[in-house]
């Protein structure tokens, strides 16, 4: 049966008064067809743009890949306003996949290929999709009309020369869809537009400043807007070479990706630096140009170790799903350490009270963002895909001080908050205390109440190699705390873990270590 492509209602235009000079004014914004253009213009095609398991592909066989995923598409019926679920490792295949989506003016909406059958499932019941493209072995997990493997997109060679020409898209077109974390609840999809690569790319790509010259691996994957936007536009906008791995990289993988083939920038989650610098081979981080790190909030302890190696090189980033990629940059330049940085143009931030008026420099509130790419999430693809204008407040729901230079501080989810003693407190600020020491890898601190129901902190630690006695370890940890902290804000005990919960982004799930937290109690 053949997918019937419905239309996506369009995304508001933009209010008159508010030019967008970053955004494509040509007579077609279809980003796939100015990807092209700018790699033949450059001179590009024959420059390698991707490397997977040690094959090369070219600058030119991305776009011939894109075509023929294009043409397998309109041959089944699929177009402007379809929606397209891509279950894919990264890899070649899910390029082409995403980018023939976008050449046919379709939504790409890519999902985790290693989520559990029923998570699976799940997001194919959001999504909607008219079609999913999906490995053989996760193609039974998904019911739209259309259901496509690799093979099917790229079975014919000759299918390039068939392929449709590009759809005509404006900036605001909607281009692809990407699920939130769904960290507090049920995850939404935030819509992208054509135009929005070319704004994350002025952005973050000015800062991150890739080039033709750099080789780039990011251990986040390309299911989630910081890797699509690491792997897939911003090298592709720039011309450099990138390395897929279809397995979740580990430890390993990055020191020998990175010395095999020599790479210029590095991206990952603090939790993964963290696992690296206890791998014997961390020292490689010394060689490269560039060092990003975002996903969650960088822990002080953690981030003074990666400089005493990286020093500048190390680019701690902001930003969220929502946003498409990251709005706030520790650098280039100018560094102010335990900061995410200033604002990245055409960004911009405030810090606002619970009334939304904004507070002082150096005043905690909840911080907020405006700028022309953001998409606050919907609950069904099928919805109208939501934007704000780029003079609507965004609240990102960080808590946050800005200084009177523009730093950017954020302390944590205001929803990660804790009441001990009628107090708030940040987890974050125990936490990174408790990184310090040196038999420490990771710390999660949560509230948790004793039988009376008198409410107190529990640490979660995982131990470094060779921390030595765990009993020993626990007593100097509390006895650090309660030297240096507030009385309420000192962890009453420590449960050594062997890991922490983390979602595949890697982000912290706080309400299983509160699950976790809660099934005991606090020790007498």
């Amino acid at each position: 049966m053949t997918a019937r492509p419905a239309t996506l209602r369009p995304l508001p235009e933009r209010p008159a008064g508010h030019p967008t000079p970053e955004r494509p004014t040509g007579p077609s914004a279809n980003l796939v067809e100015r990807l092209e253009e700018a790699a033949r213009d450059g001179g590009r095609l024959d420059r390698p743009a991707y490397i997977v398991q040690g094959r090369v592909f070219r600058h030119a066989d991305v776009y011939e890949g894109a075509a023929r995923a294009a043409a397998a598409y309109a041959a089944r019926g699929l177009g402007r306003g379809s929606r397209i679920l891509i279950a894919l490792p990264d890899g070649v295949d899910f390029v082409w996949a995403f980018l023939g989506a976008l050449r046919v003016g379709a939504v790409a909406v890519p999902v985790n290929s290693l989520l559990h059958p029923d998570e699976l499932r799940r997001a194919g019941e959001i999504a909607e999709p008219h079609a999913a493209v999906a490995t053989p072995e996760l193609a039974g997990h998904f019911a739209p009309p259309v259901v496509l493997t690799p093979d099917d997109l790229d079975a014919d060679p000759a299918r390039a020369g068939s392929a449709p020409p590009y759809a005509a898209c404006s900036p605001d077109t909607p281009a692809f869809a990407v699920f939130t974390s769904g960290t507090t609840g049920d995850p939404r999809l935030c819509f992208h537009t054509h135009g929005d690569p070319e704004v994350f790319d002025l952005a973050i790509g000015t800062a991150v400043g890739v080039g033709p010259g750099d080789v780039c691996f990011s251990v986040s994957r390309l299911y989630f807007a910081y890797g699509l936007g690491n792997s897939l536009f911003l090298p592709l906008l720039r011309g450099a070479t990138t390395i897929l791995s279809p397995p979740r990289a580990t430890e390993d993988d990055a020191v020998t990706v990175i010395k095999e083939h020599g790479v210029t920038v590095f991206y990952g989650q603090p939790s993964f630096y963290a696992r690296l610098l206890g791998h014997p081979g961390h020292d490689v981080l010394g060689t490269l140009r560039t060092a990003v790190v975002a996903g969650e909030v960088l822990p002080e302890a953690l981030e003074r170790r990666l400089r005493g190696i990286l020093g500048e090189r190390l680019l701690n980033v902001f930003g969220t799903t929502e946003i498409g990629h990251a709005m706030l940059a520790n650098g280039p330049g100018v560094v102010r350490e335990h900061t995410l940085g200033r604002v990245l143009p055409p960004y911009r931030v405030r810090v606002v009270d619970d009334d939304g008026r904004e507070v002082p420099a150096g005043t905690e509130g909840s911080l907020q963002v405006a700028g022309p790419t953001i998409g606050p999430g919907v609950a069904r693809g099928g919805d109208a895909p939501a934007r704000l204008t780029p003079d609507e407040w965004y609240t990102t729901g960080d808590a946050a001080t800005v200084d009177g230079d523009g730093f950017v501080r954020v302390h944590g989810r205001l929803d990660d908050i804790e009441i001990v003693g009628g107090a708030n407190v940040h987890p974050s600020e125990i936490e990174d205390l408790l990184l310090e020491h040196p038999g420490v890898r990771e710390a999660a601190v949560c509230s948790v109440r004793r039988g009376a129901g008198v409410s107190g902190l529990r640490a979660f630690v995982v131990p470094a190699e060779g921390a030595g006695d765990p009993e020993r370890l626990r007593a100097e940890l509390l006895d650090t705390a309660r030297a240096r902290l507030t009385w309420y804000k000192a962890p009453e005990d420590v449960v050594f873990v062997p890991e922490l919960p983390r979602n595949p982004t890697g982000k912290l799930l706080r309400r299983k270590l509160r699950l976790m937290a809660g099934k005991e109690g606090l020790r007498p």
